[in-house]
Formats: C-alpha cells, structure tokens, sequence
C-alpha cells in the first residue's frame, strides 16, 4: 500500500464507523422513499401479482415434474429396486459373516 493510500485509510478510520452506518441509513430511507414513489402497484395489487405467479410457476413446476416422471420414472424406480436389492444383499451377508465369525468362537 502507498503512503497516498496508507494516510487516506487511516484518517477514515476514526469516524468511518460512525459515518459509514449514517451513510447506510440514509440510503436505506433515500432507497425505501423511491420505492414507494415509484411503485407502480398498491400493495393489495402487488400481493396479488406475487400470488397469482406463485401459483403459476408452482403449476410448471408440477407440470414438468410429472413429464420427468413419465419420461425417466421407469429408469428411477428399477434404480432403486436395484439400490434396494443391493443394500439388502450386502445387509443379509454381512450378518451371515457375523453370525459365522460368532460361532467359529
């Protein structure tokens, strides 16, 4: 860092604090005031909108839910019909080695 830069930042630090959370608040208002100013719906309006589009993507979500299903279910159930036959063969001799070890005690 350069001794321009050094001096610059460390001047700022002794009521950058304070200041930095003054500028923030006042953008936060400045901010918050053009939103209402510029709003281009009342709020029982844009309540609605949001709801109405909600409802909408979560109907295309459903919608190309089921078409994935229908088109690659097949594949995802023998998937894990397999998985399962897999877990299950690998449970069922293991406990048959466990139960061998037991004995051969």
């Amino acid at each position: 860092m350069n001794d321009f830069n050094r001096r610059s930042f460390e001047s700022g630090s002794g009521a950058g604090a304070g200041s930095g959370v003054m500028m923030f608040v006042a953008g936060a208002l400045v901010g918050a005031a053009a939103a209402l100013i510029f709003a281009p719906a009342t709020g029982a309006d844009a309540r609605a909108f949001l709801g109405r589009r909600g409802r909408e993507l979560a109907d295309d979500v459903a919608a190309r839910g089921k078409d994935l299903w229908n088109e690659h279910g097949d594949r995802v159930t023998s998937a894990v019909k397999r998985g399962y036959e897999t877990a299950t063969a690998a449970v069922s001799e293991s406990a048959n080695g466990a139960a061998e070890s037991s004995r051969s005690m």
